[in-house]
């Protein structure tokens, strides 16, 4: 199953994972403690469902992640806190210890919609590329974007048709589903293509070995397609 399957099971049970948590916080806090008895017996089965996908697709996409930032063990941390917390809150009937949990599961969902524990975007980096024995000459001094890189019309214009829509169709097929086929979406923290500093070089490297959640498609473009798809993105730049 492909990355983005995965990401998006995951999601979804995550979301109802949250609603079903704090409709029955709700109701603690309203003292409906018989329609909180009644829900929690009618949702044993799907509690344990919605628990095992979670563990399931979080764990495979933690597996396959590309360096594991200090926000996602937090996260991990968060969780593993928060699950006996709400189950203990909801279960002895303890309002303070339901939304407490309530509020940790929110924030976590909130630091792995935007990959930071401030729960905010993080601006672009200038990144460097290490320059790889077949391009130490062209990138040992060329490694900024704007100024070491062909500006995105003049990359649109050496690319011919056959090659720009080949990498269009690589992209759309591939990558739009968290980049977007503007490359704004920005699903699970996927970077924002019109803004990203990564130079032509340093594209083709991300693209080749993955980054993040973002499989590597090293062994499945060739490397011309790898060039050529490193080449389209720049075409986002603004």
């Amino acid at each position: 199953m492909p990355v983005t399957a995965f990401l998006h099971t995951h999601v979804l049970v995550v979301i109802l994972f949250l609603l079903l948590f704090t409709i029955k916080t709700g109701l603690l806090l309203l003292n409906k403690r018989d329609a909180l008895a009644r829900l929690r017996n009618k949702t044993k089965v799907a509690e344990m469902i919605l628990g095992t996908l979670i563990l399931v697709t979080g764990g495979w996409m933690l597996f396959n992640y590309s360096g594991i930032p200090g926000w996602l063990i937090t996260k991990v941390v968060l969780v593993l806190i928060a699950i006996p917390m709400g189950i203990v809150g909801l279960k002895r009937e303890n309002k303070v210890l339901a939304v407490l949990a309530l509020l940790i599961f929110l924030y976590v969902y909130g630091v792995a919609e935007t990959d930071s524990l401030a729960m905010q975007k993080e601006a672009p980096e200038n990144t460097t590329v290490a320059p790889t024995p077949e391009t130490h000459v062209a990138d040992t001094t060329d490694t900024t974007p704007n100024t070491s890189e062909t500006a995105p019309a003049d990359i649109v214009a050496s690319l011919n048709q056959t090659a720009l829509t080949n990498a269009q169709t690589i992209f759309v097929q591939q990558c739009a589903t968290c980049h977007g086929e503007d490359g704004t979406k920005g699903l699970s923290g996927a970077a924002n293509l019109t803004q990203s500093q990564l130079n032509l070089t340093g594209r083709k490297q991300v693209i080749a070995e993955g980054r993040g959640l973002m499989p590597a498609f090293g062994e499945q473009l060739s490397e011309q397609e790898l060039e050529e798809v490193a080449a389209y993105t720049m075409t986002f730049k603004k």
